[in-house]
């Protein structure tokens, strides 16, 4: 915690210091002042007095345990005492000696605390005046009121003297405490950065415009082979690392471990600076694996559940059908026994579907020739009525997208739009239109009743349907392919039936 003494008595030093050389000085030049031989003698005496005297104060300053009010009080009625005798001897107010005082009465204001600054300029005051008076007495010199017009002018001035140092000290006092509190918040909140830095999982350097190392974390450190420190070159820890970093590469293999680090650079502040991240690719792929196979786990344990109902609904008919001798009901057993044949062979086909979706060969496709072909091709198996779909779509419009990938998003965004619309003509629309960075904007819409507020947040979720006949994994794959294509679907609010906004790169 912040003390204003902390400072005090270091500036008390600093005084006494200068006591010591004001001494010296005032023995120096004694004949400036003196000119009788007896005068000179107690001049000296007294000086030597107040040299030995600054000495034994400041060692009392260094044996510490002592008040810093009894040194300071101590320290100005000494220097006050002194000062007034010697004022006697050279010539009263007009000597030097007064505003010497005023030296001392203005660091008493700047040391000192409240009422005590003034009393400082009051015994300057009474001493001035004391002296003043006893050399009138006795030597009668001057006119009386000139001399104690110029006394009174003098203390005037040892009060208003007093008044600004004071004034001075408490804007100093609050000026250091508030950059104390600003340096103590700072230095928290170094450590606790140095902490986060330390941290984070991965690897952060600190590089100079002079190319030299100003920071690490361990993370860093341990990438770079244990050997980089602040104050090393960076081309001396990692020519590999220096020379990505020179030609802006995004990722480069480090020659001493060979391992390979994926690097993103940042400007820190004017001074030219950089922050550079290193990220271990190999820790990445690593992790990216896991939650691969975690997905792949869950989606293993979803397929298992799904193809069980339809499974065992395919053995409960066919031990019925052997038993069963009636037409009519063998025709309906068999009817189940279809159904769910072609309900587990949907969902192996879209499991199929889904396995290709790190295998893709993007082109460019002209978007409206694209649903042309598509509807064609969907209403001659009768799969799809061409009336039920209306196309907006630019002629010169042309996307980016794996070509199979592309046919199946769309497949199960319409198909879903088939099942829940009105079923009249143009009661799905798919409309394109460029979008912004070069992008192409798809929307897929319905005139159906679209997705309830508890709905629409599990809709792109795995084997999650409202259909009884659906596999659930329609959305989920369509999102999935288009994310393997730099692609984002989105349903979209929207006041009428479902609405979805494919958003994929444009084609050049």
């Amino acid at each position: 915690m912040w003390q204003p003494g902390q400072s005090r008595w270091e500036s008390l030093r600093y005084y006494s210091l200068y006591r010591l050389v004001l001494a010296s000085g005032l023995g120096l030049v004694s004949h400036a002042f003196i000119s009788d031989q007896s005068g000179i003698s107690i001049w000296m005496g007294v000086v030597a007095v107040y040299f030995f005297a600054a000495l034994l104060l400041l060692y009392f300053q260094r044996l510490g345990g002592l008040s810093f009010a009894w040194v300071l009080n101590l320290q100005i009625l000494v220097d006050i005492a002194v000062l007034s005798v010697l004022m006697y001897f050279s010539g009263g107010n007009r000597g030097g000696m007064p505003y010497i005082l005023m030296v001392v009465v203005a660091a008493g204001g700047l040391l000192g605390e409240g009422r005590l600054v003034y009393f400082y300029a009051a015994l300057a005051t009474v001493g001035v005046l004391v002296v003043q008076s006893i050399r009138y007495v006795y030597s009668g010199e001057g006119d009386p009121t000139t001399e104690f017009a110029a006394v009174g002018l003098l203390c005037v001035g040892f009060f208003a003297v007093a008044t600004v140092a004071r004034l001075l000290a408490q804007r100093a006092l609050k000026n250091e405490q508030l950059a104390y509190q600003r340096g103590s918040a700072l230095t928290r909140q170094i450590l606790v950065n140095e902490r986060i830095i330390a941290d984070l999982h991965d690897g952060v350097l600190v590089v100079g415009e002079d190319g030299v190392l100003r920071q690490l974390n361990p993370k860093a450190a341990k990438l770079l082979g244990g050997v980089a420190r602040p104050g090393m070159a960076l081309e001396r820890v990692s020519q590999a690392l220096a020379g990505a970093l020179a030609n802006s590469a995004a990722q480069t293999t480090l020659e001493d471990n060979g391992q390979r680090v994926r690097l993103r650079v940042h400007a820190a502040g004017n001074a030219g600076d950089r922050v550079i991240f290193l990220e271990d690719l190999e820790q990445i792929e690593l992790e990216a694996q896991q939650i691969k196979l975690a997905a792949l786990g869950r989606l293993t344990g979803s397929i298992a559940h799904e193809i069980r109902n339809p499974l065992a609904a395919i053995s409960h008919a066919g031990e019925l059908l052997a038993e069963e001798k009636r037409a009519v009901m063998q025709t309906r057993l068999i009817r189940i026994v279809l159904d769910n044949s072609r309900r587990i062979e949907r969902m192996v086909a879209d499991v199929l579907e889904l396995g290709r979706r790190d295998r893709v060969t993007q082109e460019s496709i002209p978007f409206a020739d694209f649903m042309r072909v598509f509807i064609e091709d969907n209403s001659s198996f009768g799969s799809l009525d061409p009336q039920l779909v209306r196309c907006d779509i630019p002629p010169e419009l042309r996307i980016r997208f794996d070509r199979i990938h592309l046919h199946q998003v769309l497949w199960n965004l319409i198909n879903n739009a088939k099942r829940y619309c009105s079923g009249k003509p143009d009661a799905v629309r798919v409309t394109a239109r460029p979008a912004e960075h070069g992008c192409v904007l798809v929307e897929i819409s319905d005139d159906g009743q679209g997705f309830s507020p508890e709905i629409r947040n599990r809709v792109f979720e795995p084997f999650f349907t409202t259909d009884s006949k659906g596999t659930g994994l329609g959305l989920y794959i369509a999102r999935e392919l288009a994310q393997a294509n730099d692609a984002t679907l989105e349903l979209d609010e929207a006041p009428v039936g479902a609405h979805f906004s494919l958003l994929a790169e444009g084609g050049a």
